[in-house]
């Protein structure tokens, strides 16, 4: 399942409050990313790291979180996801990623989406910030964007859609 973490650069904290929130949210003023995608990045640098999950997991954090039911998986649809049985004989590596690659948020969950993003930037006494996507289905390879503000991070997600397993970095 996807995992969607906002990084707050050189942050002590923001503050949050879950009642401010329809998202579930876990705030965390140590690297502990749920992935490791970007780890080796950020584990150089200071963050608050805000994990993003489903609504209804509020109650149970302590479980398995992830953030499937904000995304609106219409943008590149795939009926059906297969877990791959890797041939070893092959030359070519068949991981099992490269399956499903944009995405973009509910519409309902952007409002609660940009509220974070923009504490974040607000609490990063650099103004640094960055939202970081992973998905076991995406592409094999992580990238890194610097889209420079929030509202081209907006912007990009609303024509394009976002890239599973890219850290999208943003400033103020």
């Amino acid at each position: 399942m996807p995992t969607i973490e906002i990084a707050s650069i050189n942050s002590t904290g923001l503050g949050l409050n879950q009642t401010e929130f329809e998202i579930t949210i876990i705030e965390e003023s140590k690297l502990e990313s749920h992935k490791g995608l970007f780890y080796k990045l950020l584990r150089q640098q200071s963050v608050t790291i805000v994990h993003l999950g489903n609504p209804d997991f509020k109650n149970q954090k302590d479980l398995g979180f992830y953030a499937g039911e904000i995304i609106d998986w219409s943008i590149d649809p795939n009926d059906e996801i297969t877990t791959p049985i890797n041939n070893l004989d092959t030359l070519i590596y068949n991981s099992g990623t490269n399956q499903q690659f944009r995405f973009k948020f509910l519409d309902q969950y952007k409002a609660d989406i940009d509220k974070l993003l923009k504490i974040a930037l607000e609490k990063s006494p650099i103004k640094k910030i960055c939202i970081l996507t992973d998905y076991q289905f995406g592409p094999e390879k992580e990238s890194i964007e610097t889209l420079y503000t929030i509202q081209d991070f907006w912007q990009r997600h609303d024509n394009d859609g976002l890239i599973f397993n890219t850290l999208y970095e943003m400033y103020g």
